[in-house]
């Protein structure tokens, strides 16, 4: 739940070759790739999340970002509030990608929206990710304790998210930029606060999970509880950090989904 000005606006760099309201942003597109990746943000958060995440990266991995609805080249859009009309067009965009083993990472609610992605898949009967990376957010089994964040009150909500290193000061103190994150960020929660967990089969593909060990928002059997969630392999890695580890751990985590990716069919 991160939200800053570079998601605001976008690189062209990013954009140049696709339409401006695509799902799926390429940011690193290799001749002869061998794999891919394909990153979901946190609420509030847009593909911009992800830029300098292939320069860690190894060079024949493809890289992709989720933009939703609200943000970046998209300002211009309403926010989706349910989680299925952002699921069901990310699912529709990689099934028009070339076929490439691809793996989906996503951090807070975007572990929601990788989670909820694979099973769509598979209801589908289209390819599923090789290995699903989810970090900051407790298995979507697990409920109790989870905070309702979209239920406070816009002060309330920007002094949580300030405290989690989610929103930087310079924009809380813009009166502008505030009026344009809001609405993208009460959308983004009602999404993933109005998820209902229905049971259903574990995935078949491997699930690595990342978590900070000074995170408010889980817990370390939360984070465990994604096991469950999968009859292959499972790693769980709790790093330095708070809610959003992911930026300070960066290469940290860029590793260690290098080395998980050696493993992606």
């Amino acid at each position: 739940m991160t939200v800053s000005t570079a998601s605001m606006t976008s690189p062209a760099s990013m954009t140049s070759a696709f339409h401006p309201a695509s799902w799926l942003v390429p940011l690193h597109r290799p001749e002869r790739p061998r794999a891919r990746l394909v990153c979901v943000p946190n609420a509030g958060g847009g593909a911009t999340t992800f830029r300098g995440w292939a320069d860690l990266l190894p060079g024949d991995v493809e890289l992709w970002a989720v933009r939703s609805p609200g943000r970046e080249t998209r300002i211009s859009e309403k926010p989706r509030h349910k989680l299925s009309t952002i699921v069901d067009p990310v699912v529709d965009g990689l099934s028009r990608l070339d076929p490439l083993p691809f793996a989906l990472f996503g951090h807070s609610m975007g572990a929601l929206v990788s989670f909820t992605v694979t099973r769509r898949l598979r209801s589908r009967g289209l390819p599923g990710p090789g290995r699903l990376f989810v970090s900051g957010w407790n298995a979507p089994q697990v409920r109790d304790g989870v905070p309702r964040l979209g239920q406070l009150g816009d002060e309330d909500l920007m002094r949580v998210l300030h405290r989690l290193d989610g929103i930087p000061p310079e924009v809380i103190g813009n009166a502008e930029l505030m009026s344009l994150i809001m609405p993208v960020l009460r959308a983004d929660l009602n999404a993933a606060e109005s998820y209902v967990h229905q049971d259903e089969p574990p995935l078949a593909c491997p699930i690595s999970v990342f978590g900070g060990n000074g995170d408010p928002t889980t817990t370390a059997a939360g984070l465990g509880a994604w096991s469950a969630q999968t009859e292959s392999a499972f790693r769980l890695r709790l790093l330095p950090g708070g809610h959003f580890f992911i930026h300070t751990q960066r290469r940290a985590v860029l590793r260690a989904i290098r080395g998980d990716l050696g493993t992606c069919r």
